[in-house]
């Protein structure tokens, strides 16, 4: 072989035998193939072929693709949205009917303070709470009075009142007429009546009379008496 190669490289150009090397000398081929619409579907087949199926297209998009044929809307999450969202709707409109409410308490109470009061929550609560303290110090004082009053009334001004039964039986005209007749008859006495109890019927007139007057119980006894009977009224006084 070296024989060959230094006689090649010795002899002048163009006379040296290379009839030895036409088959050893590989053929350079090129890498690159016609381009056909087979090579390429060839050429994918071979590249996207796993797991013994064909894979065409994007791995995302195939996933899209099941996802949409897997999926379906459940009315369970539907429903428990529209819930959801009417529950958020009441709420709304309850808090704003309250807020509504309150306001208007505000004013109602705004209106019955002093003039002058500030129409903000706060300035409106400590004047009403000071309002409420003066009218609960004034209630206290009155009832201070009210008890002094009573004890300084006469005792014989109380002694005055005089408490008394009536009865009228069989009245000759009816139990209204007879007690009108009682009641005229006090009245020209110069009595003060503060307590009348009647019951009237055909057969009997009975009353309970409280009166206020400056005579004594038997002499109011006895000008009852006598007025009533001039008046064609019989009586009966317990």
């Amino acid at each position: 072989m070296e024989e060959f190669f230094f006689q090649y490289e010795l002899l002048p150009q163009g006379q040296g035998d290379l009839s030895l090397f036409d088959g050893m000398i590989p053929v350079n081929q090129s890498a690159f193939v016609p381009y056909s619409s087979n090579s390429v579907q060839v050429m994918q087949e071979q590249r996207f072929w796993q797991n013994g199926f064909l894979n065409h297209g994007n791995a995302n998009k195939r996933m899209i693709e099941l996802l949409k044929k897997n999926w379906t809307p459940t009315t369970t999450a539907v429903s428990g949205g529209e819930a959801e969202k009417e529950r958020c709707y009441k709420h709304m409109i309850s808090e704003r009917i309250r807020r509504k409410n309150q306001k208007q308490s505000y004013l109602d109470l705004h209106n019955l303070l002093p003039p002058g009061t500030k129409n903000d929550k706060n300035s409106i609560i400590q004047m009403a709470t000071k309002r409420i303290q003066e009218l609960l110090r004034f209630k206290e004082e009155l009832k201070k009075k009210d008890t002094k009053i009573e004890e300084v009334l006469p005792k014989r001004e109380r002694d005055n009142e005089t408490k008394f039964k009536l009865k009228v039986t069989y009245p000759l005209s009816s139990g209204i007429d007879s007690m009108l007749d009682v009641l005229k008859c006090l009245k020209n006495l110069g009595c003060q009546m503060t307590l009348i109890q009647s019951e009237c019927s055909p057969k009997e007139m009975s009353a309970v009379i409280e009166v206020e007057t400056k005579v004594g119980a038997v002499e109011l006894e006895k000008a009852m008496r006598r007025n009533l009977k001039l008046r064609g009224t019989f009586c009966t006084l317990y």
